[in-house]
Order: structure tokens, then sequence, then C-alpha cells
């Protein structure tokens, strides 16, 4: 289990959510946020996200091993999102300037 932490990448870096999961997104991926109560139950509409860069923290050799003894290893993922334009087109000339700059 890693820690994921979900970003919005854009002039606004917000973090949308952050969770343990078992699985890592990739970029290209859309990610769907649901907002639950305390039972577990849906009650927001639910957001789309598409992943455009994922990063994986990974302890180099220079690290140290932890307290517990327990081995080195990847405990948190960073995933940058952007909302899903291809269901909101006109999101989409926003996103393409957004990921052009970051290309830079």
């Amino acid at each position: 289990m890693v820690t994921l932490r979900v970003v919005r990448h854009d002039r606004h870096e917000q973090v949308l959510a952050e969770c343990q999961s078992a699985a890592i997104p990739a970029r290209g991926e859309v990610l769907q946020l649901d907002t639950v109560n305390e039972r577990g139950e849906p009650y927001r509409p639910s957001t789309l996200w598409r992943v455009v860069s994922v990063t994986l923290h990974v302890p180099s050799l220079a690290s140290s091993k932890p307290a517990n003894g327990a081995p080195l290893c990847v405990e948190r993922v960073e995933v940058n999102v952007l909302p899903d334009v291809s269901l909101v087109p006109e999101f989409a000339a926003a996103a393409e300037r957004i990921l052009s700059e970051s290309k830079m």
C-alpha cells in the first residue's frame, strides 16, 4: 500500500484527494473522485479527472533504513490531474495550453 495523493495541476495546485492505495494510475487514465459520507455512501456528484503525470517518491540507495527495520520502499505516489476534457469540450483549449507550458 502507498499513499496516493491526487493534485489538480493548473494555476492553483490543489490537493483533491489523499488515501491509501494498492493501485497506481497511469498517465492518460481517468480518475473518478467520489465524495462519501461516514457510511461510505456517495452524497455529492462524482468528478472525473485525467491523469497528466505520476510521480513515485523512491528512496535512493543513500537513504537510511527505517527505525522499525522495514525495507526501503515507495510509500508516496503523487498524481497530477486536470478536469477530463473529453467530457467537457470547452476545457480542451485551456488544458492543452497548461500541458504545453509544462513541457517547457
